[in-house]
């Protein structure tokens, strides 16, 4: 167990093959940082948003950050929906669901705010509560 204190949880490649798989029809890219000169189509980012010790030592709270970026409000609604799908199915809950904003700064486009968090026992790796 005192081992298991020291560790770091990190999901990142779990959720990025989440995101790789989700099944939908819309075609999109995934990245790490928001698309500074326009999307250019549609484009996921996702990053680790916290990752915070719990007052239990073997015990951190994750929570990953998904962004959408897309010129049309329909397809953000859908992929939206497959992202929800997706984190939810890896085992993590929506803890943050954003309004749809226009964004002028990203080229012109719709975007939407995603979180998915949980605690995790660093002894098994398991997500829990």
């Amino acid at each position: 167990m005192e081992e298991a204190r020291y560790e770091i949880v990190n999901a990142g490649e779990q959720v990025k093959q989440a995101l790789e798989r989700m099944p939908t029809e819309i075609a999109f890219r995934l990245r790490t940082s928001w698309p500074r000169e326009g999307a250019g189509g549609n484009v996921i980012t996702w990053g680790e948003y916290a990752n915070i010790s719990t007052d239990c030592p073997v015990v951190d709270e994750i929570v990953w950050q998904t962004e959408l970026w897309c010129p049309q409000r329909a397809e953000l609604e859908e992929l939206a929906r497959a992202v929800n799908r997706a984190m939810l199915t890896m085992g993590l809950r929506r803890v943050y669901w954003g309004p749809v904003k226009w964004e002028e700064e990203a080229g012109g486009c719709y975007h939407k705010i995603l979180r998915f968090g949980r605690k995790v026992d660093k002894r098994t790796m398991r997500l829990i509560d």
